[in-house]
């Protein structure tokens, strides 16, 4: 082992060692938790992940730099979670605590075993059931929550059409057009977003608003791998953008969508509003990831305009 790589390797066992030590000092792990036994290191390129062993069971904790937005981001992921799990409708990753230590933001979840394949019907149907917890305030959330690393403006709206176009779409053309990667014709795209959702005031359903195939999987240690989603980004809104979500970077089995009508139907209107949807992952990605999305988001567009 290189000198360099030791010194990473001390650095990460340290950190977590804090990390665990913190949770310990506000008496939401035991004790021996903050004996680290061995740690394994999860890739990720926007924060740094590690399953941990401890003396008090095992743990998945991520991290980043707590400049910027991290511990907001791991408070909104934090909020989400609990949110889905007071639904029990779904299983997730479970919570325990976030927080800041030496400069860096941590988020502690239980250790969830995971495969990726698993009862996708069952998926489907557990999904139709959280969408069918609903909010009376209208579309949104009580905070911001994170999509990646964009920020979501979830202040409160009753009109369906306006809080998508206004505060999921406008946001990102703004980001683009700032950069200099802009798409021309702002205000016509947002026209056509909205002309696509005109009239649409679906019911503000409790969304998981990231789900694509990397944001749920399957227990393998129980009967019927049951699924597990995490990664959320929460707000209310119309459950036919997670809908849309889980058809933008390959397709959901079909069990999925079978399972889900079993619970709850898909409107016949869905089809025209999907690529409004899409659009907004789509013009995410360019924003997090870079250009080789935007001719995407241009055929999107286009589309827009038949």
């Amino acid at each position: 082992m290189t000198a360099t790589l030791l010194r990473s390797t001390e650095s990460a066992q340290y950190l977590l060692t804090r990390i665990l030590a913190d949770a310990v000092d506000q008496r939401l792990l035991l004790p021996a938790a903050s004996e680290l036994t061995s740690y394994s290191q999860h890739l990720n390129t926007a924060q740094q992940q590690y399953c941990v062993r401890t003396e008090a069971g095992d743990f998945f904790i991520k991290r980043l730099s707590a400049e910027g937005t991290g511990i907001e981001r791991f408070r909104a992921e934090q909020d989400g979670l609990l949110r889905i799990m007071e639904t029990q409708s779904i299983v997730t990753a479970q919570p325990i605590t976030c927080g800041v230590v030496d400069g860096h933001s941590y988020l502690i979840l239980t250790h969830t075993p995971l495969a990726v394949h698993g009862d996708w019907l069952e998926a489907g149907r557990h999904i139709a059931e959280m969408h069918s917890h609903t909010s009376d305030k209208g579309y949104g959330f009580e905070h911001t929550t994170f999509c990646g690393d964009t920020p979501q403006n979830n202040n409160w709206s009753n009109h369906w059409a306006h809080f998508f176009s206004e505060q999921r779409i406008a946001p990102l053309l703004t980001q683009l057009e700032m950069r200099g990667d802009g798409i021309r014709g702002r205000e016509r795209i947002l026209a056509r977003c909205q002309t696509r959702l005109l009239g649409h005031q679906p019911e503000a359903s409790l969304l998981h608003g990231d789900l694509w195939s990397g944001n749920i999987a399957f227990r393998p240690d129980v009967e019927s791998s049951r699924p597990v989603v995490f990664d959320p980004a929460c707000y209310y809104g119309d459950a036919e953008t997670d809908l849309a979500m889980t058809e933008l970077f390959g397709r959901f089995p079909e069990a999925f969508y079978k399972g889900y009508q079993s619970v709850r139907s898909i409107d016949d209107g869905y089809a025209m509003r999907r690529p409004v949807y899409q659009l907004y992952h789509v013009l995410n990605h360019a924003v997090l990831f870079g250009n080789h999305y935007m001719d995407q988001a241009r055929e999107i567009i286009k589309g827009l305009a038949n």
